[in-house]
C-alpha cells in the first residue's frame, strides 16, 4: 500500500511529467482516500470505467485520458457531475497521465506497442513542443507489410485500417499512438515505410499515397491500452498493490 500523494510524486518523477506542455492535467485529478491498496487502470475515465472501478472496490483509478483538459472544468454539471459523483462518494482517487505516458521509453504507449509487435525502438519521433513522444522502431529483419498488419491485428484485437502507399517490405516503422496521423510527413521524411497510429484523417489517404508511405490506423483506444497497463503493473510490483485493467473497447 502507499499514500496517494506519495504515489503521485513517484509517477510524476518516473514519467518526468513536468517536462511536457500538455493540454491535459497530468497527475492527481481527483483526491480520494489517503491510502491506496487497490489500483484500477483504464485508457479513459468515463462513467463506465469509473463505475467499474468503484464496483471493484478500487482506491484509485489510473488512466491515460482523464477528465480535465485545457483550461479545466468551468461547471460541475451534466456529464462531469455524473462522472465525478461516484469518485467523490466512494473516495476513489483519479490519476491521469497523457503525453508523459505516450513518451516513456519503457512504459509508454509507443514503446510498449513496439515491444508487443516485436520491434526494437531505435529513435525518438514526433516532438510536441520540444519533447518527442513517439518512436521509430525496426523489425529484427525486413518484414513483409502483411506480416506487420497481422501483428498489429493480434496486439490490438481488431482489424486495422491500412492506407497503403509505401513498399511491400518494411524496415523502419514510425509509431505514434492515438491521434498521430499528422506525423505522416515527418515519418516519410525520416525514411519510414509505415506509420502506425490510432486514427487517420480524411487527408491521410492521399498524403500517404503521395509521400510513398503506408499508414496503419489501428484504433485510438486500442493503441493506447498497453502503456497504462505497463505502468499499473510496475506500480503493483513496486508497492504491493492489487491491480486490474478495465477494458472499454472503442471502435474509433
Amino acid at each position: 500500500m502507499i499514500a496517494v500523494h506519495d504515489l503521485v510524486r513517484y509517477c510524476d518523477r518516473l514519467l518526468d511529467a513536468q517536462r511536457f506542455r500538455d493540454a491535459a492535467t497530468n497527475g492527481l485529478q481527483v483526491e480520494g482516500e489517503r491510502i491506496i491498496r487497490r489500483l484500477a487502470c483504464a485508457v479513459s475515465a468515463n462513467q463506465r470505467t469509473i463505475e467499474e472501478a468503484v464496483a471493484w472496490d478500487a482506491d484509485a483509478l489510473l488512466v491515460h485520458h482523464g477528465l480535465f483538459w485545457g483550461d479545466g472544468v468551468r461547471s460541475i454539471s451534466g456529464v462531469v457531475r455524473r462522472r465525478l459523483r461516484p469518485l467523490l462518494l466512494h473516495g476513489v482517487s483519479l490519476l491521469s497521465y497523457h503525453l508523459p505516458l505516450d513518451a516513456h521509453s519503457e512504459l509508454g504507449n509507443n514503446a510498449q506497442l513496439a515491444f508487443a509487435l516485436g520491434l526494437e525502438p531505435v529513435e525518438p519521433f514526433a516532438e510536441v513542443g520540444s519533447t518527442p513522444i513517439g518512436s521509430i522502431a525496426r523489425p529484427p529483419q525486413p518484414w513483409p507489410l502483411d506480416q506487420l498488419v497481422l501483428a498489429i491485428a493480434r496486439v490490438t484485437d481488431r482489424q486495422p485500417t491500412v492506407l497503403a502507399g509505401g513498399p511491400s517490405i518494411v524496415e523502419r516503422v514510425a509509431i505514434l499512438s492515438g491521434s498521430g496521423a499528422s506525423a505522416v510527413v515527418e515519418a516519410a521524411e525520416r525514411h519510414c515505410q509505415v506509420l502506425v497510429t490510432g486514427e487517420a484523417r480524411e487527408t491521410t489517404m492521399a498524403l500517404a499515397r503521395e509521400l510513398g508511405i503506408t499508414v496503419i490506423a489501428a484504433g485510438h483506444e486500442a493503441t493506447e491500452r498497453l502503456g497504462v497497463q505497463a505502468l499499473a503493473k510496475h506500480l503493483s510490483a513496486t508497492f504491493g498493490l492489487e491491480s486490474t485493467f478495465l477494458h472499454d473497447p472503442n471502435p474509433i
